[in-house]
């Protein structure tokens, strides 16, 4: 059992690039793992490279247990990317430029302002950590500046509230209940096709931890719904749920990560 920190990051579009993709850039509807970790350890002030070597076994999947819920329905687009030749004999843009078919995450709605919001829940097992995590969110005083995936991307935190380990309510029971956050297919027990009725399932296989030199440590395939709402799902390892929630949330984790 943790304390947990839970904040939303927004932002009008996205860019989660799919690492099996080719020369045409897909993207994931939802963050996956590896992109919060990064997030995080923007908030935390950790920079790039140190938090990738010295900091990378900190953010781990056994000591840093990160879950993310959609909370706004989206859509995707592709727009074609000029891209620049930034090679060492070329920062003139003088060579043709390459175009990229690129997919963007855009939110449904058209009302203005019309905002992406993705909720993540955070726990680590230093509480320390995870404190700190909520206290700059709520402050608005993380070290660098938050981005959906890419620079073109900007984004913001909002939030940031923390729950002690007596505030959060853990259960490790296969009873399907209703989930919120997105769901590693490993752990999936049941999904009762009569609970699920009118929802959008989408499925997609996602990075959960990279090794210092980027390259895939974890990976899983991993189940949400498309616009946002809850799932019926029963679900191996623990759950948990904060006090003012109706839904349950899980972990982007499988195996002894899971909970």
């Amino acid at each position: 059992m943790r304390s947990i920190a839970v904040f939303d990051l927004v932002g009008p579009m996205a860019h989660f690039r799919k690492f099996y993709t080719n020369s045409s850039s897909l993207t994931y509807h939802v963050p996956p793992r590896t992109v919060l970790v990064g997030m995080i350890a923007a908030l935390l002030g950790w920079s790039r490279d140190s938090y990738r070597d010295s900091y990378s076994d900190r953010l781990s999947l056994e000591k840093a247990h990160i879950g993310v819920a959609l909370c706004t329905p989206v859509r995707t687009i592709v727009q074609t990317v000029n891209l620049l030749a930034t090679d060492d004999n070329d920062w003139h843009g003088m060579k043709p430029r390459t175009q990229i078919p690129t997919e963007w995450v855009l939110p449904k709605a058209y009302e203005h302002p019309a905002l992406l919001r993705y909720r993540v829940y955070f726990a680590h097992e230093d509480p320390a950590i995870t404190e700190e995590v909520a206290w700059r969110v709520q402050e608005r005083r993380y070290a660098y500046p938050l981005f959906l995936g890419v620079a073109s991307c900007p984004a913001w935190a909002e939030g940031g509230a923390f729950y002690p380990v007596n505030k959060v309510s853990w259960v490790d029971d296969p009873t399907p209940v209703s989930i919120d956050t997105t769901v590693p297919i490993p752990r999936v027990i049941a999904m009762p096709p009569e609970e699920n009725v009118g929802v959008r399932i989408l499925r997609d296989r996602m990075p959960l931890d990279l090794n210092p030199d980027r390259t895939l440590r974890a990976v899983a395939d991993v189940l949400w719904e498309d616009n946002g709402r809850s799932l019926t799902l029963a679900v191996r390892g623990r759950r948990f749920r904060l006090p003012e929630d109706e839904s349950w949330h899980v972990f982007l984790a499988v195996g002894d990560g899971a909970g």
